[in-house]
């Protein structure tokens, strides 16, 4: 190869490897992100044979809900007794709620009062139901002490951590559990669990969870609503396949079925029911659970993004991470830990190397020949989806995938380039009878020389 072209294809390798580890205008965070979401909606297929589901339920105060009422947003207090008096008649193992209890809305409201709402708040803890609400965690916005008396804080929002749920995180008061930790704390208290750590601190120096979103909703969910709007059940391949070219063609192909919240779900509506039959239903699916309250509203959206499932109200956030706890115990999956206060981790690491020797390979294709370039393309895949397996099973987040791959297609071996011919007065007709990576075609093109 002759001297420049070898030197721009060493610059081409170093320049690589080098975006791999800098990441230069998110490029690779771009794809990494893109690999995660597919690889998240795959392993969805398979997610959920250990039954942390049924004991998880989600309650939905909606649109629909506050109509019925003839309410509105925030939701009065007198309106939330009501709501919260039904849902202990169903005796749940704990609640958690997900709404902040930040500034006192009933003043100046001679019907509303906040005093109402705690009385049925302590109503929990006397008949041993624990109850958490939702806390900011911020000296500025966090909840009002007339309800923290009567209930455990649940923290619900935190920086610093992307895309990930940590187990707990510090505010201004000091560590403080996530909502989905804390519920798993008084799950273990009757359960069978590894031993937790002890304190808040200790729970946030563990590494925050990849959430692993679950696929179709629950089988118990078709008893309490409608269900003929979600996508419909197809066969594992067939999901596979359609969802592979769903993230490849979503430019032309038709928009994706809505799918169904993971978890049972029961609208705030169906609480009030006086209806024997409905009453006995409820209180067996919400019967011993661990239950979230969130809120759906059009004009007040919390919402959180599933790659499953699209946008959701951001409650789905906690019972799925609290899903991933159960399931997993605490080898819930988990990005790998950074490197020398950086943000470059042993992952990126692992991605360096594989792509060291793609590279490597790369540049010896003067002696592959052609048949062996789609040889090398399928091996270095199958070697880029075993390395996804192997890390799934060690619970670790997925390898960026999609970059790999471009990049072993855009370093695909090409035909290999036939040495310069020498002049015809020095040809022989043995150039070409001996091993060389020429193919033949170019072997053909240097014409027999004439005897003298």
């Amino acid at each position: 190869m002759p001297a420049l072209p070898r030197q721009l294809s060493t610059l081409r390798t170093v320049l690589a490897l080098l975006a791999i580890l800098l990441d230069p205008f998110g490029l690779t965070t771009a794809t990494d992100g893109a690999s995660s979401r597919l690889l998240n909606q795959l392993q969805a297929n398979a997610y959920g044979d250990a039954g942390a589901r049924e004991q998880i339920a989600v309650v939905i105060i909606d649109d629909a809900f506050l109509r019925q009422r003839e309410s509105h947003w925030p939701l009065p207090y007198s309106e939330q007794s009501k709501l919260f008096r039904q849902l202990l008649a169903y005796r749940p193992a704990a609640v958690m709620v997900d709404l902040m209890y930040s500034y006192d809305h009933s003043r100046g409201r001679n019907s509303d009062s906040s005093r109402l709402l705690s009385n049925v708040f302590e109503r929990y803890r006397a008949a041993g139901v624990p109850l958490y609400l939702a806390n900011s965690g911020s000296a500025e916005s966090n909840a009002l002490p007339i309800f923290t008396e009567v209930s455990e804080p649940a923290l619900v929002s935190w920086s610093g951590y992307e895309d990930q749920y940590p187990l707990a995180a510090e505010t201004a008061y000091g560590w403080m559990d996530s909502a989905a930790f804390a519920l798993y704390r008084r799950y273990c208290s009757s359960h069978a669990c590894p031993p937790l750590p002890a304190t808040a601190q200790l729970a946030g120096e563990q590494p925050p969870i990849a959430l692993q979103w679950g696929g179709d909703p629950a089988r118990e969910q078709r008893l309490v609503s409608d269900v003929s709007q979600c996508a419909s059940s197809s066969g594992l391949w067939s999901r596979i396949l359609s969802q592979i070219a769903q993230a490849v063609f979503w430019r032309i192909s038709a928009p994706a079925e809505a799918r169904c919240p993971y978890h049972l779900t029961i609208t705030a509506s169906a609480l009030a029911t006086t209806v024997p039959e409905e009453r006995a239903l409820l209180r067996e699916l919400l019967g011993d659970r661990l239950v979230l309250v969130g809120a759906s509203i059009s004009s007040a959206e919390d919402l959180t993004s599933s790659p499953v499932h699209g946008k959701l109200p951001g409650v789905y956030a906690h019972a799925m991470a609290l899903d991933n706890l159960i399931e997993y115990d605490q080898k819930y999956i988990a990005a790998p830990p950074q490197l020398l206060n950086t943000e470059i981790d042993v992952l990126d690491l692992l991605e360096f190397f594989f792509a060291l020797i793609i590279l490597w390979f790369h540049s010896a294709r003067a002696g592959l020949s052609p048949k062996h370039r789609l040889a090398f393309a399928l091996g270095a895949t199958l070697c880029l989806l075993l390395i996804s397996l192997l890390l799934y099973h060690l619970r670790v987040s997925p390898v960026n995938i999609l970059g790999l791959l471009l990049l072993i297609g855009v370093l695909l071996p090409e035909e290999p380039e036939c040495p310069s011919l020498p002049s015809t007065s020095t040809r022989k007709e043995s150039s070409c009878a001996h091993p060389s990576p020429c193919s033949a075609p170019c072997c053909s093109a240097v014409p027999a020389t004439r005897p003298d």
